[in-house]
């Protein structure tokens, strides 16, 4: 097994014991305890586990936004972008519709919270999103952008980080998903870890045009780590290799409006490229 799936593996059992825990033991002291406890590099997943069982329990009771909002606004907020992730995940799961979920929210992370639905749909409803390309009915035309962006970070999970597997799944997108896809490649190529450079230079290689979209997924991730201080060398290496900003770069960078801030972080990325 490479390095790269088995961290995608212990990604999945990090987010799947935190599930249990959260059926067992739902008390907010409880949870935040256990959270506290899971090893650093993987802290984040933990919390973006804990975001979607908080939220489909709130669902189901009717209740959301308020315990979700004081766990993301509070002990979790550090892991925000993982958090309103995890509430995407939530969303795609329960069939919720988007706009009614999240028009109590700030506005600039709707498009984590999209990523999230998009992710969620890649990964369990494959055949439907992946393979039959069939749209979300609960999620409006202005996220799909992101949403595309979380369907590509499935992209990597699903096909067990296998380079070709995933730039044939890809190519079968229609060419104007295809930046999404690959900056939701680049996320997860970052975030989770475990190429060496020859990986990653092939993976440039393949995103082609779309390379500097791979490295602003790069830069993204990076960026969610440093705010969660769960850096590591596996998305140092990205940047190093994919893009000519410093993690620093990317931390600076406003996040007002999400969109805007991506737009930004692709046009710094881009000139790296000339």
């Amino acid at each position: 097994m490479t390095t790269a799936l088995q961290k995608t593996e212990k990604i999945r059992a990090v987010f799947l014991e935190t599930q249990l825990f959260y059926a067992k033991h739902d008390e907010m002291p409880a949870l935040i305890a256990y959270l506290s406890d899971t090893e650093k590099e993987f802290s984040s997943i933990a919390y973006e586990s804990a975001s979607m069982a908080i939220a489909l329990k709130s669902f189901e009771a009717e209740t959301f936004p308020h315990e979700w909002l004081l766990f993301a606004s509070g002990p979790a907020a550090a892991h925000h972008a993982q958090v309103y992730v995890g509430l995407g995940w939530a969303i795609a799961k329960f069939n919720f519709p988007f706009l009614t979920a999240v028009i109590k929210l700030d506005s600039k992370f709707y498009f984590r919270i999209a990523d999230g639905c998009g992710y969620y749909d890649g990964s369990f409803k494959h055949r439907r999103t992946v393979t039959n390309k069939e749209l979300p009915v609960y999620l409006p035309d202005a996220a799909m952008p992101m949403y595309y962006q979380g369907v590509g970070r499935s992209i990597w999970y699903t096909a067990k980080a296998d380079i070709h597997h995933i730039c044939s799944k890809i190519e079968s997108f229609a060419a104007e998903r295809h930046a999404d896809l690959w900056r939701g490649v680049g996320i997860a190529v970052a975030y989770v870890g475990g190429c060496d450079d020859a990986d990653l230079k092939t993976l440039l290689q393949q995103a082609a045009t779309n390379g500097f979209q791979l490295a602003c997924g790069a830069a993204l991730a990076a960026r969610s780590r440093t705010i969660a201080n769960t850096m590591t060398a596996d998305t140092d290496r990205c940047s190093r290799l994919w893009y000519t900003l410093t993690v620093d770069d990317t931390v600076i960078i406003n996040e007002d409006a999400y969109c805007k801030w991506i737009k930004q972080i692709e046009e710094r990325v881009a000139a790296g490229f000339e």
